[in-house]
């Protein structure tokens, strides 16, 4: 994945991001508990974009053929954002926020028995 490419998918993720914060004051205005499980999957939504905003720079930073571990985007992402927490978005663990991330065939994950981590093996071109 070229950079350039790789810039423009975090732009576009980067907008639909703050669409989604605009609406979201609007949806709770309405003060319904209907609108509970929608900002559930909202925060989900928040979390997995924030994960794949940081896979693909470390696969920018790094080059597509270098291993990246589910562990060394949990490091990044917590220098990207020292507050960021899984369990506010919903995840029991960060490994949760990457099952769900495979689930949603955004990444391909690549279980280690060796030293039982997981590493990306393909990210998502949408």
């Amino acid at each position: 994945m070229n950079t350039k490419k790789v810039t423009d998918k975090l732009e576009r993720r980067k907008l639909k991001r703050t669409a989604r914060k605009k609406a979201a004051p609007k949806a709770a205005a309405g003060g319904s508990a209907k609108t509970a499980p929608h900002e559930e999957s909202d925060k989900k939504q928040e979390a997995l974009d924030i994960v794949m905003e940081t896979i693909e720079a470390l696969i920018a930073e790094r080059g597509a053929e270098e291993k990246i571990w589910g562990s060394m985007v949990k490091q990044a992402l917590k220098r990207r954002n020292p507050g960021f927490n899984e369990a506010f978005y919903g995840f029991r663990s960060f490994g949760r926020l990457l099952d769900e991330a495979e689930a949603r065939k955004l990444i391909k994950l690549e279980h280690d028995e060796k030293s039982g981590g997981v590493t990306i093996r393909s990210v998502s071109t949408d």
